[in-house]
């Protein structure tokens, strides 16, 4: 499961569901000991967007448009985002049901939207997201992702086609 898994994410970002939160998080660790990425594997459990923004910031997760002697949360994420399309990297969010909905449906949108407009060689980045259940996580993201001008895809499609839904318990 781990190799087709592998093969998975190079082309999409990954949800895991299923069996408890140890083999979720046991089932990541191996699949990370096996790939050859940059890893920054967030606080489990987040609940509030600000535990996201503070990882950023710890982390310098962002590249600096321009030199300031102090930036706000929302230019970090503005400068983040630059950072997202830029690195070949690993994002893991374990146990994401906590993070409260709004930022929850917010963060996947951005990471969604990255995926889909990268080329096929161009870097870009990859997400785990781990939790309980599907939750109609990809129901949900599909009401709110944004669709190119003269995109045939419906948004649940563009959705369904950028995610995959990894199930432990199958």
């Amino acid at each position: 499961m781990i190799e087709k898994t592998k093969n998975i994410l190079k082309k999409k970002h990954l949800l895991i569901i299923g069996k408890t939160e140890i083999e979720r998080r046991n089932f990541v660790s191996e699949l990370v000991q096996q790939l050859n990425l940059a890893t920054f594997r967030l606080p489990s459990k987040m609940k509030i967007f600000d535990e996201y923004c503070n990882y950023i910031k710890k982390e310098q997760l962002y590249r600096l448009w321009y030199k300031g002697q102090k930036y706000s949360s929302n230019r970090i994420l503005e400068f983040h985002y630059d950072w997202l399309s830029e690195n070949n990297s690993l994002i893991i969010m374990e146990e994401f049901q906590s993070m409260e909905e709004r930022w929850r449906i917010e963060l996947l949108r951005i990471y969604v939207n990255e995926i889909d407009t990268c080329k096929k060689n161009d870097k870009r980045i990859h997400l785990i997201i781990s939790q309980k259940e599907e939750d109609d996580l990809i129901e949900k993201l599909s009401k709110v992702i944004h669709l190119r001008e003269n995109e045939r895809r419906t948004q649940k499609q563009v959705v369904e086609q950028n995610i995959e839904i990894i199930d432990l318990s199958e």
